[in-house]
Parts: structure tokens; sequence; C-alpha cells
């Protein structure tokens, strides 16, 4: 059972939940826009089914809810930051703004970010500089929620990435991965919805392949993609964020977390590259196009009804979304509502339609 829920009903909740733990209003804001546009892109699993997790964090001392980011080191190139445990939608939003301003000065901007928090759906920013006429890049680490390869207890995690670009004829090209299989929170979605997950995301305490979410989420045991490749990529990403912005590694965050729905004190890192250093923007647009078109053109493998480009299916849900509205699950719908119980926010508006 489904129920449809408008996006701006669904931002004006999240802005009043975070204002009654704390948040300024930019804060509140800011979170609100980045939660509810995963749902509107259709990544339900890091949309405003985090809320209560969210909150649990923040009564608990683990988010700041009007945490101050801090500035440690800032050039015209580089810069370090320190979120102060801040909303993470609101430190990643305002590092990859600043990596942006950097690009346009000087052809290329780097943030590193520690003490974080949880981003939710890493393509919202990439999609800020694509926007502003530059390549974006993010990534993160995570606690160890995989097994890196040839161990069998986790050892790493799935550190997701995410990668934008401008295109001529619609919107950005982004590419959003973990470097397990499936994200973490995505099996938390299938065992919340009692569904069964493919083969090969992930395996039980035993190391031995299950259908079951569940016997994956308490094993800690994604299987890592393509492998060894997947486990060396996210070993990379944990040197370039947790080691080098002198914060908390796999391991450490995994400490961190435990008791609560997901660890705090994330290390984040955001690249702008200002195409125009390189070639006029609107000629790399008509580029990129000739290329998505050279690729979509390709025959049909067996199985398939389309060839699908990074961030395509995202946007296509979001112009459905957008029109006909949310549909939350009734496990989330009564969360959000005994939420808006908690915290004294007099009803949370839905639109009884069913999908």
């Amino acid at each position: 059972m489904e129920t449809i829920v408008q996006a701006e009903h669904l931002r004006t909740f999240v802005e009043q939940v975070y204002q009654t733990i704390g948040a300024p209003k930019e804060y509140a804001q800011t979170s609100a826009e980045v939660m509810v546009e995963a749902n509107l892109c259709g990544v339900d699993s890091h949309g405003v089914r985090m809320l209560p997790g969210f909150v649990t964090l923040a009564r608990n001392g683990k988010i700041n809810p009007k945490g101050k980011i801090g500035v440690i080191k800032d050039t015209p190139v580089i810069a370090h930051l320190d979120g102060g445990l801040a909303p993470g939608h609101v430190v990643s939003v305002r590092a990859m703004k600043m990596a942006v301003e950097k690009a346009r000065g000087v052809g290329i901007g780097f943030v590193l970010v520690r003490n974080s928090t949880h981003w939710g759906r890493a393509a919202y920013y990439p999609v800020i500089a694509a926007r502003e006429g530059c390549l974006g890049i993010c990534f993160v680490n995570t606690e160890s929620n995989m097994p890196y390869w040839g161990t069998r207890a986790p050892r790493i995690g799935n550190n997701p990435l995410s990668i934008g670009a401008p295109r001529a004829s619609g919107d950005p090209v982004v590419l959003d991965m973990a470097m397990s299989q499936a994200a973490f929170f995505k099996i938390v979605l299938y065992n919340r919805e009692g569904k069964k997950v493919p083969l090969g995301w992930g395996v039980d305490e035993q190391g031995r392949p299950t259908d079951d979410p569940a016997a994956i989420i308490k094993s800690k045991r994604l299987v890592p993609a393509g492998q060894h490749k997947g486990s060396g990529l996210a070993l990379m990403i944990d040197i370039l964020t947790g080691v080098l912005s002198g914060g908390m590694f796999c391991g450490e965050l995994l400490n961190e977390a435990k008791g609560m729905p997901h660890a705090t004190a994330y290390s984040q890192a955001f690249l702008a590259i200002d195409i125009a250093s390189f070639l006029p923007l609107e000629a790399f647009k008509r580029r990129v196009d000739e290329l998505l078109t050279y690729v979509k053109e390709g025959p049909l493998a067996e199985g398939f009804s389309e060839i699908s480009i990074p961030g395509e299916r995202s946007w296509r849900e979001k112009a459905l979304r957008e029109r006909v509205g949310i549909p939350l699950d009734e496990i989330t719908l009564n969360e959000l509502r005994a939420l808006a119980e908690q915290t004294g926010i007099p009803s949370f508006p839905v639109s009884a339609i069913e999908p």
C-alpha cells in the first residue's frame, strides 16, 4: 500500500522537523531540498525515509543540527573543511559550491571535508557543478560494510562515488555508484518492503551468498562491485578521504556507528573542473551529446529494452513524480507521522491517492 505525497508537502515537513531539533532555517531548507530530490529521482532509499534516523542521531549528539563548518585551510585551488557534524546535506552543498567557485578562478577546485555526516544521495552534488559549466566529482568514505577482497569480515566501506557532466540536449549525465554491487540503504529498503534481493548483492555471516536482505544487513558483508576492483577502489577512496582529511577511516567509523542508525564523522571530497578552461562549454556539451548518441545507437543485447545513460532513469522519474507526486510506502509514512507527533508538528499532509 502506497500513498502519494506532493513534493512541496514533503519539503515543508522536513524543514519543520529539522527546525524542531534546532537547525537554522537555511540548514533545514537545504536538507529538505536534497532529501526530497532523492525521492523525486526515484532513489527512495536515500530520501525522506532517512529522516527519523537523522533525528535519532541528532538527539544522541551524533549530528549537530546547527553545527558550524570550520575552515582549516583555504587557497585559490583547495580548501580543507571541518564539517562540525552539521547536517551532511548542508556541508556537501557548501563544499561543492566552494569547489565550483575555485574552478571558475583557476580552472579546478578541490574541497576536502572531515567530520561531516550522511550526505544522502551522492548524485545531487556533482549536478551542482554540472549546471555551472563544470565537471563535478565527489566521493565519501563509510563505515566498514563489505569484505575487502580475500577477507571474510567487513574491512572496508562501500565508499560511494558520483561524477556529473553537462550536455546540450538534456539534464546532466550523472553517475552515482557505491563500490559494492548495491548500495547498503537499497538493501535496507528491500528489507523494509519484505522483498528478496538478487543473489550476488551480499553474503551472510558465514560468507554464503544470500537473497535475504536482513542477513546482509546483520553481517555487514556487501559484495564488492567487480570483486577485487571494487574493494581496491574503495580502499583508495578511504585514503583520499578519511586518511588525507585527518578524519576517521572505515574501521573507526564502524566502531563509532555502534547502536546508531549509521555512523557520523564521515570524510568527503568534492572536485570541480572548469570545462571552459579546456574547451568552449557549448562545444563540450555538443560533443557529450554526440558520444551519448553513439553509445545509445548500439544494438540491444538480449534481455534489454533500452540502453540507459547514467542518470537518465532518475531524470525521467523526476519528471513523472513532479507531476503526479511521490509514492511513500506504508512503513515510511507511519514513521513520518510518528515523527510529526514526537516533534509537535500538527499534521503530516498527504493526498490520499494511490498510484
